[in-house]
């Protein structure tokens, strides 16, 4: 390097090269852009060549909630609008890579809602690539959102938030692939449905449901989707007969976490490697399991069979009740792939558990958590004779363990029926610092089927 280029490259005052000054304006530009506009913005004040900068990245992620007013618990709502609108009016001609807002309509109405129509509208003739809208108003649902949000070619990420989405006229979002849904309100029931199945490289859609809004469908019919999430607030006092049906052949993860729905009907998922499963097929308002309700049986049954061929599996213990349930009529289809498993109990009932291990002859791994959540007081089905678990290695047991009868049977359970086991690591309540030498004396006390097996005490 000449030694004016040396000078060029090194900070006034000090021996240090700024490498980041003296990139060109586009780098720099794209380094700004993985920031909250906010900080993109306090940027100007680091020399005069950067005074400026700020005003031409490509993109905007900017909420109300930046505009706080000094002293108060409220926010300058005309000074951020003021300042979206100055921003986007900036280098107006040029692409805009990615456009992220949260705003508050409420009070403001129509007036608010025309500014958000014409930023998304220009944004999406700029050839926007990942695109963020989100209304805190409690959804209101007054407006529809414009229709260019279904017809931007260069869309990759849409994520929407707390609002009235349109029926698609028509739909083009070749390059969409990421589709987040939270709390939204479609004009019809079948907008989703239409939505979703005209993009054909989608691969990830995520569906947040709220119990006080109206967001209903009944398909998901994807030939490119490879990863699925719908989770709803489970609300006892809203009892709904839906049934969802998932069509995606190449889907590889799917959670699902509703308690209201009846049935997930599962078609063509032989690609599905992982699951994280909460739902209790609609049993909830004190609805229990009726062993004579053939419709509700074959639900169940076609569920298990349609995530059978997992590998990686987390389930919840109130769905685990259900399928006991519906063990005692028929038998459990075989997990031949399943390799790890993940319960994630909501108390200290863990008795309902074996009966689903020896439905794993493949098992190896093997993690029990918890959740905070009351869960009914069931019966103890840990006694009769049980099946040798014969792939099973590693058992770790993370809920805090008090030392209970029924906590000690399922770890002797595990114990003395696993024939290879390496490892079972458990978890002491910390409560429970007295009674600690007499626990690990019972647990001394316990036969190991396996020889190699350690127990590891945390």
């Amino acid at each position: 390097m000449d030694e004016d280029g040396e000078k060029r490259v090194r900070a006034r005052g000090s021996g240090e090269v700024d490498w980041i000054s003296n990139l060109p304006d586009c780098l720099i530009c794209q380094v700004l852009l993985k920031l909250p506009t906010k900080d993109v913005v306090k940027s100007s004040v680091l020399s005069t060549k950067w005074r400026n900068i700020w005003k031409y990245v490509p993109g905007l992620n900017l909420s109300y909630c930046d505009f706080h007013v000094r002293n108060t618990f409220s926010y300058d709502h005309n000074t951020f609008l003021s300042f979206v609108d100055s921003f986007m009016g900036f280098n107006s001609q040029s692409c805009f890579q990615s456009f992220k807002l949260e705003y508050d309509s409420s009070g403001y109405g129509e007036p608010i809602i025309a500014l958000i129509m014409r930023w998304i509208n220009s944004v999406v003739s700029r050839k926007v690539k990942y695109l963020g809208v989100s209304d805190d108003s409690c959804g209101s649902y007054d407006y529809e959102m414009p229709q260019t949000i279904y017809t931007c070619e260069t869309l990759v990420y849409l994520t929407l938030d707390g609002l009235f989405l349109a029926s698609p006229k028509f739909v083009s979002l070749p390059s969409l692939k990421e589709l987040h849904l939270s709390i939204v309100k479609f004009a019809d029931d079948l907008a989703f449905e239409t939505l979703v199945s005209q993009c054909p490289v989608i691969e990830n859609l995520t569906i947040n449901k709220s119990f006080c809004d109206d967001f209903e469908f009944t398909c998901v019919r994807s030939q490119s989707l490879l990863s699925f999430t719908h989770v709803a607030d489970s609300d006892e006092m809203l009892v709904e007969d839906l049934v969802v049906a998932i069509d995606a052949p190449k889907l590889k993860y799917l959670r699902l976490s509703d308690h209201r729905i009846a049935s997930f009907i599962l078609n063509n998922l032989a690609s599905l490697v992982e699951a994280d499963i909460d739902t209790v097929f609609n049993l909830i308002c004190k609805k229990m399991f009726d062993p004579n309700d053939l419709k509700k049986r074959n639900m169940v049954r076609d569920f298990l069979v349609g995530i059978s061929n997992i590998k990686n599996l987390i389930i919840a213990s109130s769905t685990l009740e259900v399928i006991y349930d519906y063990s005692r009529c028929e038998p459990l289809p075989l997990f031949h792939n399943l390799s790890s498993l993940r319960v994630e109990f909501y108390g200290y009932r863990w008795e309902m558990l074996p009966i689903f291990l020896e439905s794993c002859p493949n098992l190896k791994s093997l993690f029990v958590g918890s959740a905070n959540y009351r869960e009914k007081e069931g019966i103890n089905i840990l006694s009769g004779p049980r099946r040798f678990l014969s792939s099973l290695k590693y058992v770790k047991i993370e809920r805090p363990l008090k030392g209970e009868t029924k906590e000690m049977k399922l770890v002797s359970y595990l114990l003395e029926n696993s024939t290879i086991l390496k490892e079972l690591t458990l978890c002491l309540d910390g409560s429970i610092k007295k009674e600690e030498s007499v626990i690990l004396k019972e647990l001394l006390t316990i036969p190991r089927l396996s020889t190699s097996c350690k127990v590891v005490v945390l």
